[in-house]
């Protein structure tokens, strides 16, 4: 009897246990984003449709700490390059896979810590990168979407290093079956930092998630993963974009954030999952290369055209306007439902 009630002790705290490690890092009490948590990559108010989806993976490195560009192709030689020039601290590094050894390589490697070198309210106070914000600034910010939220922090989050290995084909192609984006990375911005896509986890709307945006319109997860859902202000100004300041001053406190100024719209910021690139808000209006009319954004909040970085024409995505693609919402969310191309993977 005495062995039975031990083993039964045993299994209690080893049940407790398990229980505490699932649930590691998830603040209840301060409505965190959970993202990346979820096992079936369902989303919140979308039906599950049979749709593939995303390859993720814990995945070791495959360019170790050097860039190797000599197989990549040479159309996307340029923008590979950029991921390369933007960060001075924060190292992210390119390299191709050819796990067939036929000397073509199936991929494009990315990997990065995704930590961005530019200012952050999410940064422990100590970091060189910490600045303060005040989160009631996003009620002006998004004020087309303002209905009474609470600008808070995204709980007891932080910026945390990462391990993102973003695998792209290196000959993208699009998909005649569509794969669903779902909760985590879907792609790596130029300084390292995860794309999300418009989604929030059960239990929270992605409209409130808005009001915890930091000054540079990102936040973390609750693994210390920080992204961007909506155009990556800081970044586009870094990268030599047209930014403007908007301020508005209520019960005699100020605040200032940045805008994007809608004359970006052929400025590269990074890659999605299926190889294609992403760039930012069309705004005011866009040309081609060659300065023409460019086509209406499609449902995949993209559309096909000659770029600076891509003379010969590519398939590209837009952190969209309101007016444009998919569902209309005020904000510039970054893509809709699916990818528009055949996924490769994203190890974390």
């Amino acid at each position: 009897m005495k062995n039975i009630k031990i083993f039964v002790f045993s299994l209690i705290i080893i049940f407790s246990f398990g229980c505490q490690t699932r649930n590691h890092n998830i603040d209840h009490s301060k409505n965190n984003d959970q993202r990346g948590l979820k096992k079936d990559g369902g989303h919140r108010g979308k039906k599950k449709s049979g749709r593939r989806k995303p390859s993720r993976s814990s995945t070791a490195s495959v360019c170790n700490g050097e860039n190797d560009f000599s197989l990549v192709p040479i159309t996307f030689l340029p923008s590979m390059k950029k991921y390369t020039i933007h960060n001075e601290e924060n190292l992210i590094h390119v390299c191709t896979e050819d796990s067939d050894g036929d000397g073509k390589p199936e991929f494009i490697v990315i990997e990065a810590t995704g930590q961005p070198e530019h200012k952050s309210v999410y940064y422990e106070s100590s970091d060189k990168y910490f600045e303060d914000f005040d989160y009631a600034t996003n009620i002006y910010k998004f004020a087309a979407i303002y209905q009474g939220q609470t600008p808070r922090s995204a709980g007891r989050n932080k910026i945390e290093k990462q391990t993102l290995i973003l695998k792209i084909p290196a000959q993208p192609t699009p998909a005649a079956n569509k794969t669903e984006t779902d909760f985590g990375a879907m792609g790596i911005a130029l300084n390292g930092v995860a794309f999300f896509n418009e989604n929030a986890a059960p239990g929270d709307e992605i409209t409130n998630e808005l009001f915890t945006f930091d000054q540079c319109s990102g936040h973390p997860e609750n693994r210390g993963m920080y992204h961007y859902h909506v155009d990556p202000i800081c970044l586009i100004q870094k990268l030599g974009g047209r930014i403007k300041n908007g301020t508005r001053t209520s019960s005699g406190t100020k605040y200032n954030w940045l805008e994007d100024s809608g004359t970006n719209a052929g400025l590269l910021l990074g890659f999605l999952m299926d190889g294609f690139p992403v760039y930012a808000p069309i705004g005011k209006g866009e040309k081609d290369c060659k300065n023409n009319a460019t086509p209406s954004i499609d449902e995949y909040n993209g559309h096909q055209h000659c770029t600076s970085d891509f003379t010969g024409g590519i398939y590209h995505y837009h952190v969209k306007t309101a007016i444009q693609g998919g569902d209309n919402k005020p904000v510039f969310w970054l893509t809709n439902k699916y990818f528009y191309g055949e996924t490769g993977s994203l190890g974390q």
